[in-house]
């Protein structure tokens, strides 16, 4: 769809629904949304990227603890998208660029603390994952999840020629395209377009947010944008409810009858019967959820809370993206972080254990990832500034638990950030054929190393 027809749909589902409504099958922003609480500053500009796409992991992953890197598997067979046709996964974007360093801290390397004098984590502190590496002690939920195999972490996570702007890098996270303009399909969009069939739940992808992030950009399904779970409805003014049924009951006639046609209207006309019976029927279903563990009392826990809710209801959710801001940390990081740290690993403990509580932790798995990680050496605000690779974390009762990757090398840096030895998109690659059933080749445009991190 042509930009212009894009603007023209949502302009016109905008006055439609009085804008109560997010159901839209491709994004209103041509880039990522950008980090929650600081604007970003761009250490460098955005540079050309490569002039193709690497098909290959340059560093195969080792895990440290659990099962062996396994070599690219072949396309999902029937079977494996039956039973993957009951899994979703949630994908959680931690936007500013997180401080992986001080997340998964290399403890037992002398440099870690030289090249951070003022921002390290002391040893004694660290929750010790091996003789080597350990978490931030403010992720101790993290480490009971790890201690139960449920944790997977997955060091040095990047890709080549690595871009430090926050928009160029998004982008190419949420299209796994390194070269050339983004693509009108994000990587999950591209699942989405594989699987929908007309008539599918609207609910089958949702966005927690207010617009519809690049990663999950397609023409071909639609996708839920949602703030609230509670609030998603057609709104009318509150001093004319009796106003809500009619005004529906015109837009759907003039929705699936319009007088003129258009590639914007027509949208609408396929969308509208889906629309509203997704409102009616997501606007019931805080009534019959009742939450299986205590959640903690910030915006994410409470996102995540409203996740259990989608995925209890059955509506045949797939995917489920949200994110925390607040990770561009270039001054005054410590404090920052560590609360950052604290509101992760225990909003998605708790999450965790709402799923067990529903008999649903062995259908989801989450994975979190950030645009790009921080540069080794702290700078002159007790802060970091924007680097390169970085850990990423999977979570779930189907997860093959341990260390992933060995921890990139302090003293063997790329112009004074980590290297990379897991190309991000072997992760995808394997979260694609190995969770969701699906040919990760057609999706990504290319074969990537699959590694094994998944126990079923």
């Amino acid at each position: 769809m042509r930009s212009s027809s894009r603007r023209a749909f949502l302009r016109t589902g905008a006055l439609g629904a009085a804008a109560g409504l997010a159901v839209a099958c491709t994004s209103p922003t041509p880039h990522p949304a950008a980090p929650a609480t600081q604007p970003p500053t761009d250490a460098a500009p955005a540079t050309n990227p490569p002039a193709a796409v690497s098909a290959t992991n340059p560093a195969p992953a080792t895990p440290v603890s659990g099962a062996t890197a396994a070599q690219t598997s072949a396309p999902a067979t029937a079977t494996d998208a039956q039973s993957a046709g009951q899994r979703a996964l949630v994908v959680l974007q931690l936007s500013g660029g997180h401080d992986g360093l001080n997340a998964v801290i290399p403890y037992g390397d002398g440099l870690y603390y030289q090249l951070r004098p003022q921002i390290n984590i002391p040893a004694d502190k660290v929750l010790h994952l091996d003789d080597h590496v350990g978490l931030h002690p403010n992720l101790t939920a993290f480490k009971s999840l790890f201690d139960q195999g449920q944790l997977a972490v997955l060091q040095g996570v990047g890709y080549p020629n690595p871009n430090r702007s926050h928009f160029r890098s998004m982008e190419i996270w949420h299209s796994a395209r390194l070269d050339g303009p983004a693509p009108e399909q994000g990587w999950l969009g591209a699942f989405m377009s594989e699987i929908y069939k007309v008539g599918d739940s609207p609910f089958e992808c949702v966005n927690f947010g207010a617009s519809i992030p690049q990663a999950l950009r397609t023409t071909q399904a639609p996708i839920a944008a949602l703030q609230d779970t509670a609030s998603f409805q057609f709104l009318v003014d509150r001093r004319l409810p009796s106003m809500k049924d009619p005004l529906l009951k015109t837009f759907g006639q003039v929705a699936t009858k319009p007088a003129q046609k258009g590639p914007a209207v027509d949208l609408v006309a396929r969308n509208w019967d889906a629309t509203m019976t997704g409102v009616s029927t997501l606007s019931a279903t805080s009534e019959k959820y009742q939450p299986k563990a205590q959640y903690p009392n910030n915006p994410l826990a409470r996102t995540l809370q409203q996740v259990t809710q989608m995925l209890t209801s059955d509506f045949g959710t797939r995917v489920v993206y949200l994110q925390l801001g607040g990770f561009d940390t270039h001054a005054n990081e410590k404090p920052q972080h560590a609360t950052l740290m604290t509101q992760l690993a225990d909003s998605l403990l708790a999450f965790q254990n709402d799923l067990d509580g529903h008999g649903l932790s062995d259908r989801v798995v989450t994975m979190m990832f950030s645009e790009f990680g921080r540069r080794v050496k702290e700078n002159g605000s007790q802060g970091t500034d924007h680097g390169a690779a970085g850990p990423m974390f999977v979570v779930g009762k189907s997860i093959r638990g341990g260390l992933y990757g060995d921890h990139p090398k302090l003293d063997d840096l790329d112009d004074g950030d980590l290297k990379f030895g897991i190309d991000f998109r072997s992760v995808y690659s394997t979260v694609l054929e190995g969770w969701l059933g699906a040919s990760a080749s057609d999706v990504l445009g290319g074969n990537f190393e699959k590694l094994d991190f998944l126990a079923a």
